[in-house]
C-alpha cells in the first residue's frame, strides 16, 4: 500500500494523484481566523490528535428545493472544530519548497491553461481537514477494505485515525480519490451496503460525520440518488431510525427525505408508513421527525421516466441517418433537460452538446452548452461555422424546457428563436439554411457525432421532439405547461388536463403531423429508442428505420413518486390511521406533540394539491370523516388555530379546484360543519371558523352548488340551538344542550351566532335553478321558522328574529312566498304573546314586512279571513296592560307599511303626509291597546303621538280620510281615546286632538262622500253611548265609594249592581264640541266660496259641490227641530214674544240637556247655513227627503221653523232692549233666566245678519230668510209654497197684532223681568224632577204619568192637530205613511208626549190679551200722543207689512178659497180689503186694523192657525224621531261591535287551535331532525371506526399478530353477488367461554314449557292474520287492475336535493329489539336508534356494542 502525503498553501490548491484521477481539496478553515495555514501530518506522527472530529459542511452550488433541509442538517451537525496543532518542522510557507514527488508526477497543464477557481466556487468548497491521507491498493477489494476499516475501529489502530476512515470509505464509494466538487458520483451501488456495514461498527460521532457527508454527496447528483434507490436505502435507514440518537436521527430523516423526494417504491412506502405506526400506545422513536419530513416533501414536478446521460466520452443517443432536414416550414427541437455537471471546477470549460445534426462533410446544425448558456451553431460549409450565444442562463440541477425554433423566410432574413421555460429568450437573425445533397448521417443527442472530448452531456433529459415546422410562442408555452411528464405524440388531448386554451395549440393535428422524431423514455426497449412516425410522414425524413440507439452508459431511469406509491398501497387513505395517534405521547420524552395534527393535515393538503387521484381516494375512503372522528376522540388542544388554518387552506384549494366539489362536501359535512368537534376548541378558534364560513367561503360563487343547502341550514340551526345558546332551556323537557367550556365568553358566543346566521342568510339568498331554488328556500325558511317555534328563551331568539327581519327587508321576493307557504303567522303571533318586549317588537317587524310585501289577495287570505289584526292587540296585552313608544313605532310602521329594518327605541318620527293607511284595521287595534292600558303619563304621550299621526295623515290625504270613514264603527275607537271627564291638562290636550281628528273626518264625509251625513248621525249615536257609559261608570264608582264609607251592620243594605242600558239621547259636551267643529268646518268652506268667482250661488250650484250641499242640508234637517225644542219650542217662544206680560215658561220638553244658550247659538248658525245651502242653492230636495223618508217639502218646512224661531228670538231680544224695559237681573226667576240665555248672544252681537234695529218688529235678515223659504220652490212645488205662505201669514199677523197692542196699550202689571214673586206654578215646577217630561201651554204645566197635556178644558179639539197632521201627511206624502224623519216612523206608532198643539192654543194666545184688539186704542188721545204712536207703529211694522201684502197678492187665489168668513164668505173680495192689501203705500195701521177685525181674526185663527200648528207639531215629532233614531243607531252600533267581538273570538279560537297543531307538528319535526342529526353523527363515528380499522389492517404485517391473539369479523363489504367474504379485525372479539350475560339480568317472566311457548306464538300469529283478513275483506292478493294502474304511473322528476322520509320503527336483531327511526333517502336506508327510549336502555350494553359494529 502506497501512502503519499501532500502539503499546500492557501494560494494554490493542491492536486494529488492516486492512480485513479485528480482531486482538489480545500483546507478546513476556522471562521474566526483570517489566514490559512498549511499543516502536513504524517502517518507516523504521534503528536496528532486522533480523536479530533471532522465537520463536513455540505453546500450545493445551485439553490434547490431541498436547500432548507440541507441547512437544517448543517445546523445540526456543525460544531466548532478543534484546532489542530502540528510540529513546526512540518510547516512550510516558503515559495522555494520543492513539490513532493506526487505533485511532480502529475501531467503538465495545457499551454495557456491554468487551473483557476472562481471566488463563488471557492467559497462553496467544503472545509476539509488540513491534511488528507489517501489509501491506495490495487489488490484490495471492497469487502476487504471494509473489514480492514472495521478492524481498525475495533482495535483502535494507531495507524488509522477517524479522518482516514472517512477518506477510505468515500474513496471506495466513488471508485477513486473522493472530492466533493470533482469526484462525488457513486460508481458501485454495492458499496452503499458496505458503508452501512461499516456504520454499524462506528460510534455516534463518526456516524454523524459519515452520514452528514454522505447526505451532501447524495444530493449533488441524481445518479447518487438512483444508486441509493437501487440498494433500497430508504428501508435500511428506516430500520436504523428507531435506535438512532437525536442528532443522528435528524441526519437519517434528511436522508430519507431526499430519497423519498427522488423515488420511493411500494414496499418502501409501506415500510415508511409502518415506521409511523404507534407501538405500545406511543409514537415510535424519532417517528415524529419522520412525519415532519413527509410534511415538507416537495411536489414531484419532474419526469418519472427520463434519459440519464453519464457524461462519459462517447455517451449519448445516436440517431439513424436522415434523408433531408426540413427547412421550408422551419424546424424545432424541443426537450426537457436537467444539467448535472460531473466537475464543478471545470464546469464552464466543458461544452456538452445538446443536439448535433450534421452530414458526413461536417456541415449542419448543433447546439451545445457553454457554462450556463446555450450556444446555437450553424455550419454551412466546412470551417465556416456561425455561433450565437443565447442570453439566458440555465441553472444546474434544475429542469428546463428548451425549444430551438428555426424560422425560414425566402424573401427576408431567417432567424432562430430560442424558447426557455415557455418564454422567448432571444431571437437570433441568422441565415441558417444548410443545403446538402448527401444524407444527414452524423446526428446525435447529448454528444457530438464524432465523440470529441468534453462534448458529452451529463444530466437528464425527457422526451425529445423534432418538429418539421417552426413553433410559435403559444405552442412553446403550451409545451412547457405540459410538463416533463408528458411523453406522447400530441394526438389525443385526453392525455393531459391542460385547459382548452392550451390544448388548441398542441392537439389540432399540426404538431402530430409535423413530427420528424419523438424519442420518449417510456418508448425504449433495451438500448433502442423507438419511434413510430405518423402515417402522413412515414419514411419521409429517415433513410431507413427511425429508431435511435443509446450508447456508453445512457440509460432510461424510472422513478416512483410518493403519490403513485401511496396509490399502490391504498392511496392517501393509508395516512389516515395516523390521525388516531395524534393524542399519543412521544417515546422520547413522553409528551404530546401539539403540532402533529397540523403536520398531518399539511401533508394531506400537499398530496391533494399535487394529485387529482389523491382527491378521489380521499373522497371514496371518506377521509375527512375519519379525520373528524379522530379529532373528536383526541385532546381539544389539537384543535388549534394552526389546525383550523390548515383546514381552511384545504377548503380554499378545493373551492378553486374544478373537481373538488364532492370532496369539499365531505370536508364541510364532517369537519367544518361539525359543531360537536369544534365546541371543544378554544373560543377564538371557533369564532375564526364561523367567520370564515360566513365571509371568505361564501365569497365563492359556486358554494351553493357544492353544499346541500337544506341539510346545511338544518345543521346550522341545530348548532345554534344546542351548542351556541346564550340561555339554558326553560324546561328540561324542551331540549338538551351540549356542554361547553366554562371559559366561553358571551361576546364570543354572540360573534359565533352572528357568523352562523350570516352564513344561513347567504345560503337562503343564493341562486340556483328556479324550481329547485324555490323548493330549497321553502325548506330553508321552514327550518328557520322551526327554530323560532321551538326556542323559548329570549336571549336565544334576538339574533334569529333580526335575521328573519333582515331577510324580509332585503329579499321580500324570496321570503314572502316561503313564509306564506310555511304558515308562519302562528309562530309570529306566538311571539307577539311573549312577555319580553324585545321579542314582541321584532315579531311585529316580521309581520309588518310580510304585510307590506304581500299582495292584497295574500294579505286578505292570511290576515283578513281570520280577523288576525284584532288578535295583535290581544297578544300585546296578554301579559301587561302597557304599551311603550317603541312598540307604537312599529305598529305605526305596520299601519302605513313604511317598514324599516332598524329598531327605534327612543324617539318617535311623526307620520309623513304622503303615507297611506295600508292596514287600516290596525287603527282600531292601536286605539284598543291604548285604551286598555293603565293610565300613565307615558300612555298619554303615546296617545298624543297616535292622534297627531292620524291628523297628519288625514289632513292632506283624501284617500286616508276615506279609508277611515269606510271602517265599521270607526267612531267607537276614536272617541274612546278622548277623556269625557278629563282631570289634567294633558288629558284635555288628548281630547282636543280627538275632536280635531273628528272634525277632519266629519268635514270630509260631508264635503266629499255621498251619504256622508249618515256618518254624522252615527257619530252622534256612538258619542252618546260613550258618554252615557262613562257617566254610568262614574255613578257606579261614586256609589261604591259611598258604600265603602258606610258602616257595616245588620241594617246596612248593599244596593244591587246596576246593569248598564243606553239611556235616551241627551246632549253632552262631546256632542256640542263635535257639532261646533262640524259647523266651523262648513262655515270655513262657505267663507272660501265667498272669495271665489261667482259667489255663493255659483258654488252652491256647482256640480262638484252637490254632494256637500246635500249632506249639509241633511245635517240641518237632522238637528233643526231638536235645536228648536232645546230652545223651548217655537210655539212657546212665540207665545212669550206676543204675551203682554211675557209670563210663558221656556223649557225643553224633550229633556235633551242642551243649554238654551248653546242651542240658540247653534240655531242661529243653522239659520245662516239655511241662507247658503237651502236658499242660495238650486238643489231639488225631493231626493233628500226620500232618502230620509220625509214628507215632501219637509226641508223647507224645517227651514221655515228655523227662520220663525230665529225671528222670535230677535223679537224677544228687541223687547229686552226697549228703552222702557228695565235691565234684566240675574237673580230673577228661572224662566226669565232661560229667556235671557236664549237672547243673550243676539244682544251681544248686533249685525245685519242678526239683530240690527230693536225698534223694528222683524229684522230685515229674518224677512229675507222667510220670504226665501216661501218662494224657493213656488213654481215646482206650488202646493208646498201655499202651505208655507199660509203659515207665514199667520205668524206675521200674530206678530203685527201683538206689537200693535203693546204699543197702544203697554202692560199695566209689572214686567216679568222685574217680577220676583213666586207663584204656585213656579213652586210646582221646582218640585218636578229634572228627568220628567214637561209640556208648556199658556204657562200652565200638568204632569200626567209619562205625558204632559195642556190644561185648557180638552186635550184635543174636534178637528185637532193630530187629525189635521194625518190628513196633511196623507195628502203630501202619499204612501210614505206620514214619516217625517230619516227613519221611517208611522203616525200610528209615533211617540206622543201629550204636548201636540191644537186650535185651542191659538185661542188662548189671542185671549191672553184680555180684550179684543179692535178696542185697544182709547178714544181720547192728544195729537202728540197720536203722532208718537203712529210713528212708533210705522217704524215697528214697516218691514212686515210689505211681506204680508206681497204674499196676500201672490197667493190671492189660494187665500181667497182658504181664508173664508164665519159663514163661508170670501173675506178678501171686499173692495176696501183689496185696496188695503194692494196699496203698498197705504198706512200700516190700516193693515193692522184689518187684521184685528173679527172676521179676519176668526178666519186666520181657524184656517191659517191650523197650518201653523201643523208646522209646529211636525217639528215636535221630528225632534222626538231624531232622538229615537240616535238611540237606535247607538244600539245598532253596540250590536255591531258585540257581533264583531264574537266573530273575533270564534275565529281567534280556530286560529289558535290551528297554531297549536302546527306548533306540535313543528316540535315533532324538530325532534325527528334532532334524532337524525345525532344518529347520523353516531353512524358516522361507527363508520369512521370501521374504515380506520380496515386501513390499519392494510399496514399490519402478517407477523404482527400471533395465532390466537387477534379476533376477526366479517366486513360489511359485499361483492357483486352480495357475498360477504372479507374479514376485518374485531376489537370486541372474545372466546365463547367468555361470552356470558350479566349476572344481574334475569328473565322476569315465569318459566313455561316449550310447547306452551309455541302455542302462544301460533295463537298470536293467527290473531294477526285474522285481523288482517277481516280489515281487507279477505283480499290478500293484489288485483291486476292495481298493477296496470301502477304501471301507468309516471315517476316524478328526480330532484338534486336529497329527500328524506322517516318513520318510527323497531330494528329486530337476534337477541335485541331496538326502537328508533327508519329513514329512506334516494341512495341509502338508515335506521337510527332512539337512545332516549326506555326500551333501548333496557338492552344489554355489550350486545348493543356488538350490534353497532354489525350495522
Amino acid at each position: 500500500m502506497d501512502i503519499s502525503e501532500t502539503e499546500y498553501n492557501d494560494s494554490d490548491p493542491p492536486v494529488q494523484e492516486n492512480g485513479n484521477g485528480k482531486a482538489v481539496v480545500e483546507d478546513e478553515v476556522n471562521d474566526e481566523e483570517s489566514n490559512m495555514e498549511t499543516v502536513d501530518l504524517g502517518l507516523d506522527d504521534k503528536t496528532s490528535d486522533a480523536s479530533s472530529q471532522n465537520v463536513f459542511k455540505n453546500i450545493d452550488n445551485e439553490p434547490s428545493d431541498d436547500q432548507q433541509n440541507v441547512e437544517e442538517s448543517e445546523n445540526i451537525t456543525l460544531e466548532k472544530p478543534e484546532e489542530i496543532s502540528a510540529p513546526p518542522t512540518v510547516v512550510s510557507t516558503s515559495q522555494d519548497v520543492s513539490p513532493p514527488p506526487a505533485i511532480e508526477s502529475l501531467p503538465p497543464l495545457l499551454e495557456g491553461k491554468e487551473l483557476e477557481l472562481e471566488d463563488d466556487v471557492t467559497s462553496s468548497l467544503p472545509r476539509l481537514l488540513s491534511k488528507t491521507t489517501l489509501i491506495h491498493s490495487n489488490e484490495e477489494g471492497a469487502d476487504e477494505t471494509i473489514q480492514r476499516l472495521i478492524s481498525s475501529l475495533h482495535s483502535n489502530s494507531p495507524n488509522m485515525d477517524r479522518t482516514q476512515i472517512v477518506d477510505h470509505l468515500f474513496n471506495l464509494l466513488v471508485g477513486g480519490h473522493f472530492d466533493q466538487e470533482s469526484k462525488f458520483v457513486i460508481e458501485d451501488v454495492a458499496n452503499v451496503d458496505h458503508m452501512l456495514t461499516l456504520l454499524s461498527h462506528c460510534d455516534c460521532d463518526l456516524q454523524n460525520e459519515i452520514w452528514s457527508l454522505f447526505l451532501a454527496v447524495m444530493k449533488k447528483s441524481n445518479r447518487n440518488l438512483e444508486a441509493c434507490t437501487r440498494v433500497g436505502l430508504i428501508s435500511k435507514v428506516l430500520d436504523l431510525l428507531p435506535e438512532a440518537p437525536p442528532l443522528l436521527a435528524d441526519l437519517l430523516v434528511q436522508i430519507i427525505a431526499a430519497l423519498v423526494a427522488y423515488s420511493i417504491n411500494v414496499k418502501q412506502t409501506k415500510h415508511l408508513l409502518r415506521a409511523l405506526r404507534s407501538t405500545k400506545d406511543q409514537w415510535p422513536p424519532n417517528s415524529l421527525k419522520l412525519l415532519h419530513v413527509l410534511k415538507e416533501m416537495p411536489q414531484h414536478d419532474s419526469a418519472d421516466v427520463f434519459f440519464s446521460f453519464p457524461g462519459k466520452d462517447q455517451s449519448g443517443i445516436i440517431l439513424p441517418p436522415i434523408k433531408t432536414m426540413p427547412y421550408q416550414q422551419g424546424w424545432t427541437f424541443a426537450t426537457w433537460l436537467r444539467m448535472e455537471p460531473l466537475n464543478s471546477v471545470t464546469f464552464e470549460k466543458e461544452q456538452p452538446v445538446l443536439y448535433s445534426f450534421r452530414t458526413s462533410k461536417g456541415i449542419g446544425y448543433s447546439c451545445h452548452i457553454f457554462g450556463n448558456c446555450l450556444v446555437v451553431n450553424v455550419e454551412k460549409a466546412k470551417g465556416k461555422e456561425q455561433s450565437r450565444c443565447v442570453k439566458a442562463e440555465l441553472g444546474a440541477r434544475k429542469w428546463h424546457h428548451i425549444a430551438i425554433a428555426h424560422c425560414y423566410s425566402r424573401w427576408g432574413r431567417s432567424d432562430i428563436k430560442c424558447f426557455i421555460d415557455g418564454q422567448l429568450a432571444e431571437t437570433i437573425e441568422l441565415s441558417w439554411v444548410v443545403t446538402s445533397t448527401t444524407s444527414w448521417d452524423r446526428c446525435s443527442i447529448g454528444v457530438s457525432a464524432d465523440g470529441a472530448v468534453n462534448t458529452a452531456f451529463c444530466g437528464q433529459m425527457g422526451a425529445m421532439y423534432l418538429f418539421a415546422e417552426s413553433l410559435s410562442l403559444q405552442q412553446a408555452n403550451s409545451l412547457f405547461c405540459l410538463g416533463p411528464a408528458y411523453q406522447s405524440t400530441f394526438k389525443h388531448d385526453s392525455e393531459t388536463s391542460l385547459p382548452e386554451g392550451y390544448k388548441k395549440h398542441l392537439f389540432d393535428g399540426h404538431l402530430h403531423s409535423s413530427l420528424v422524431f419523438a424519442y420518449c423514455p417510456k418508448n425504449c426497449h433495451g438500448q433502442l429508442c423507438l419511434f413510430t412516425p405518423p402515417k402522413t410522414a412515414a419514411n419521409t425524413y429517415f433513410v431507413q428505420i427511425p429508431h435511435a440507439v443509446m450508447k456508453e452508459g445512457v440509460e432510461v431511469i424510472t422513478t416512483h413518486s410518493i403519490h403513485k406509491s401511496l396509490q399502490s398501497v391504498g392511496g392517501i387513505q393509508i395516512l389516515l390511521p395516523l390521525f388516531a395517534q395524534i393524542d399519543l405521547p412521544s417515546s422520547h420524552d413522553n409528551t404530546i406533540d401539539g403540532d402533529v395534527c397540523q403536520t398531518l393535515l399539511s401533508l394531506i393538503s400537499l398530496l391533494l394539491s399535487s394529485s387529482q387521484s389523491s382527491q378521489q381516494q380521499l373522497f371514496h375512503s371518506k377521509g375527512f370523516l375519519i379525520i373528524s372522528s379522530c379529532l373528536q376522540e383526541a385532546s381539544p388542544s389539537h384543535l388549534s388555530m394552526k389546525v383550523l388554518e390548515q383546514i381552511i387552506h384545504i377548503a380554499k384549494f378545493l373551492l378553486r379546484c374544478p373537481a373538488g366539489g364532492p370532496l369539499l362536501k365531505h370536508l364541510f359535512d364532517y369537519i367544518l360543519f361539525n359543531p360537536k368537534l369544534w365546541i371543544r376548541a378554544r373560543p377564538e378558534v371557533q369564532v375564526h371558523l364561523y367567520q370564515y364560513l360566513a365571509t371568505d367561503f361564501l365569497a365563492n360563487n359556486n358554494f351553493s352548488q357544492m353544499l346541500r343547502r337544506v341539510p346545511t341550514v338544518i345543521e346550522m340551526c341545530h348548532t345554534l340551538k344546542h351548542f351556541y345558546w346564550l340561555a339554558l332551556p326553560q324546561t328540561v323537557s324542551d331540549y338538551t344542550v351540549e356542554e361547553r367550556p366554562e371559559n366561553f365568553a358571551t361576546a364570543e358566543i354572540v360573534s359565533i351566532r352572528s357568523a352562523i346566521l350570516t352564513f344561513i342568510n347567504r345560503i337562503i339568498i343564493s341562486s340556483n335553478s328556479p324550481d329547485e331554488e324555490e323548493k330549497a328556500r321553502d325548506q330553508e325558511v321552514h327550518t328557520l321558522l322551526n327554530l323560532l317555534a321551538t326556542v323559548r328563551e329570549d336571549d336565544n331568539l334576538y339574533d334569529v328574529l333580526a335575521l328573519v327581519t333582515r331577510l324580509l327587508a332585503e329579499h321580500p321576493a324570496i321570503m314572502i312566498p316561503a313564509i306564506d307557504k310555511n304558515k308562519a303567522l302562528g309562530i309570529i303571533f306566538n311571539l307577539l304573546a311573549a312577555p319580553n318586549e324585545l321579542i314582541r317588537i321584532p315579531a311585529l317587524k316580521i309581520l309588518g314586512f310580510f304585510l307590506s310585501r304581500s299582495t292584497l289577495k295574500r294579505k286578505t287570505e292570511s290576515m283578513g279571513s281570520q280577523n288576525l289584526f284584532s288578535l295583535i292587540g290581544e297578544r300585546l296585552l296578554s301579559h301587561k296592560r302597557t304599551i311603550s313608544l317603541p312598540t307604537y313605532n312599529v305598529l305605526l310602521e305596520v299601519l302605513v307599511e313604511q317598514m324599516t329594518p332598524t329598531f327605534t327605541y327612543a324617539a318617535h318620527q311623526p307620520a309623513q303626509p304622503d303615507w297611506k293607511f295600508e292596514n287600516p284595521h290596525l287603527l282600531k287595534v292601536i286605539a284598543h291597546v291604548i285604551s286598555q292600558c293603565e293610565e300613565t303619563e307615558s300612555l298619554v304621550q303615546i296617545k298624543k303621538c297616535f292622534l297627531i299621526d292620524i291628523i297628519n295623515l288625514c289632513r292632506e290625504s283624501k284617500e286616508n280620510r276615506r279609508t277611515i270613514l269606510q271602517m265599521s264603527v270607526w267612531q267607537d275607537w276614536l272617541i274612546g281615546l278622548a277623556y269625557v271627564f278629563h282631570t289634567s291638562e294633558s288629558q284635555n290636550e288628548v281630547s282636543e286632538l280627538v275632536w280635531e281628528a273628528f272634525s277632519i273626518l266629519l268635514h270630509h264625509a260631508l264635503r266629499h262622500e255621498y251619504g256622508g251625513w249618515r256618518v254624522w248621525v252615527d257619530t252622534l249615536a256612538i258619542a252618546h253611548s260613550k258618554v252615557s257609559y262613562e257617566k254610568f261608570k262614574r255613578r257606579l264608582a261614586e256609589a261604591k265609594a259611598k258604600a265603602e264609607k258606610a258602616e257595616t251592620g245588620e241594617e246596612a243594605k248593599m244596593e244591587p249592581t246596576p246593569v248598564y242600558r243606553a239611556p235616551e239621547f241627551a246632549w253632552s259636551e262631546v256632542h256640542i264640541r263635535l257639532l261646533a267643529d262640524l259647523l266651523s268646518g262648513i262655515e270655513r268652506t262657505v267663507e272660501e266660496w265667498k272669495t271665489q268667482d261667482g259667489g255663493i250661488s255659483d258654488q252652491c250650484n256647482a256640480s262638484e259641490n252637490q254632494v256637500f250641499v246635500g249632506n249639509v242640508v241633511h245635517v240641518i234637517s237632522q238637528l233643526a227641530d231638536s235645536l228648536i225644542m232645546a230652545c223651548g219650542g217655537l210655539l212657546p217662544l212665540l207665545a212669550s214674544a206676543t204675551a203682554p206680560n211675557n209670563d210663558m215658561e221656556i223649557v225643553d220638553p224633550c229633556q235633551q240637556q242642551l243649554p238654551i244658550s248653546v242651542a240658540a247659538s247653534f240655531l242661529m248658525r243653522f239659520a245662516k247655513l239655511v241662507d247658503t245651502f237651502v236658499l242660495a242653492s238650486g238643489v231639488s230636495f225631493s231626493e233628500l227627503e226620500q232618502e230620509k223618508n220625509m214628507p215632501a217639502g219637509g226641508v223647507l218646512r224645517q227651514s221655515l221653523r228655523i227662520s220663525a224661531t230665529v225671528t222670535v228670538r230677535h223679537i224677544l231680544a228687541s223687547r229686552i232692549q226697549q228703552p222702557d224695559t228695565p235691565r234684566y237681573e240675574t237673580n230673577s226667576a228661572k224662566k226669565n233666566q232661560c229667556i235671557m240665555d236664549f237672547v243673550k248672544e243676539a244682544l251681544e252681537n248686533f249685525s245685519p245678519e242678526g239683530l240690527e234695529n230693536v225698534e223694528r218688529l222683524v229684522q230685515d235678515s229674518d224677512i229675507t230668510r222667510i220670504k226665501g223659504v216661501v218662494y224657493r220652490d213656488m213654481v215646482e212645488e206650488n202646493r208646498q209654497a201655499q202651505f208655507l205662505a199660509l203659515s207665514v201669514i199667520y205668524l206675521v199677523s200674530v206678530l203685527m197684532v201683538s206689537r200693535y197692542r203693546d204699543i197702544l196699550e203697554p202692560p199695566s202689571s209689572p214686567s216679568p223681568f222685574f217680577d220676583s214673586t213666586t207663584t204656585k206654578q213656579e213652586n210646582a215646577e221646582r218640585e218636578l224632577p229634572e228627568s220628567s217630561s214637561e209640556a208648556v201651554a199658556n204657562g200652565k204645566v200638568a204632569n200626567d204619568g209619562d205625558h204632559a197635556s195642556i190644561k185648557n178644558g180638552s186635550d184635543h179639539s174636534e178637528n185637532g192637530a193630530d187629525e189635521e197632521t194625518e190628513e196633511k201627511g196623507e195628502q203630501g206624502q202619499g204612501d210614505n205613511g206620514g214619516t217625517i224623519a230619516a227613519i221611517k216612523v208611522a203616525n200610528s206608532d209615533m211617540k206622543k208626549d201629550g204636548n201636540e198643539y191644537n186650535e185651542e192654543e191659538l185661542k188662548k194666545m189671542h185671549q191672553s190679551n184680555g180684550r179684543r184688539p179692535s178696542t185697544l186704542m182709547p178714544p181720547q188721545q192728544t195729537a202728540e200722543r197720536r203722532a208718537y204712536l203712529t210713528t212708533k207703529l210705522q217704524t215697528a211694522l214697516e218691514t212686515c207689512a210689505p211681506l204680508l201684502r206681497e204674499m196676500m197678492s201672490d197667493f190671492r187665489g189660494y187665500l181667497q178659497k182658504t181664508l173664508v168668513g164665519t159663514h163661508g164668505q170670501e173675506i178678501m173680495n171686499d173692495t176696501k180689503v183689496l185696496e188695503t192689501l194692494r196699496n203698498r203705500n197705504a198706512s200700516v195701521i190700516e193693515l193692522v186694523m184689518l187684521l184685528c177685525s173679527q172676521e179676519w181674526q176668526t178666519s186666520l185663527q181657524k184656517h191659517a192657525g191650523l197650518a201653523f200648528i201643523e208646522l209646529v207639531n211636525e217639528g215636535r215629532l221630528m225632534a222626538h224621531a231624531t232622538r229615537d233614531h240616535v238611540l237606535r243607531v247607538a244600539n245598532e252600533a253596540d250590536f255591531i261591535l258585540n257581533r264583531l267581538r264574537a266573530e273575533d273570538v270564534s275565529k281567534h279560537a280556530q286560529f289558535e287551535a290551528e297554531s297549536r297543531e302546527q306548533l306540535n307538528a313543528r316540535y315533532e319535526e324538530y325532534s325527528r331532525c334532532d334524532l337524525l342529526i345525532v344518529s347520523g353523527r353516531l353512524r358516522d363515528s361507527l363508520n369512521a371506526t370501521r374504515l380506520l380499522d380496515k386501513m390499519s389492517a392494510i399496514l399490519t404485517d402478517g407477523d404482527d399478530s400471533k395465532s390466537g391473539s387477534q379476533f376477526w369479523k366479517l366486513d360489511v363489504w359485499e361483492d357483486d353477488s352480495r357475498r360477504r367474504k372479507r374479514f376485518v379485525p374485531n376489537p370486541y372479539g372474545s372466546r365463547h367461554e367468555e361470552a356470558n350475560l350479566p349476572e344481574g339480568e334475569k328473565n322476569e317472566e315465569p318459566e313455561i314449557s316449550e310447547q306452551e311457548r309455541i302455542r302462544k306464538i301460533l295463537k298470536g300469529l293467527f290473531s294477526q292474520r285474522h285481523a288482517t283478513t277481516t280489515s281487507t275483506g279477505g283480499q290478500e292478493l293484489v288485483d291486476e287492475s292495481d298493477i296496470d294502474k301502477w304501471a301507468q304511473e309516471v315517476d316524478p322528476t328526480p330532484s338534486s336535493q336529497s329527500a328524506c322520509f322517516s318513520t318510527a320503527a323497531k330494528l329486530i336483531v337476534p337477541g335485541v329489539v331496538v326502537p328508533g327511526t327508519l329513514s329512506v333517502t334516494a341512495s341509502d336506508l338508515f335506521f337510527d336508534a332512539n337512545e332516549s327510549d326506555p326500551n333501548y336502555k333496557k338492552q344489554c350494553a355489550q350486545v348493543i356494542r356488538v350490534q353497532k359494529n354489525l350495522l
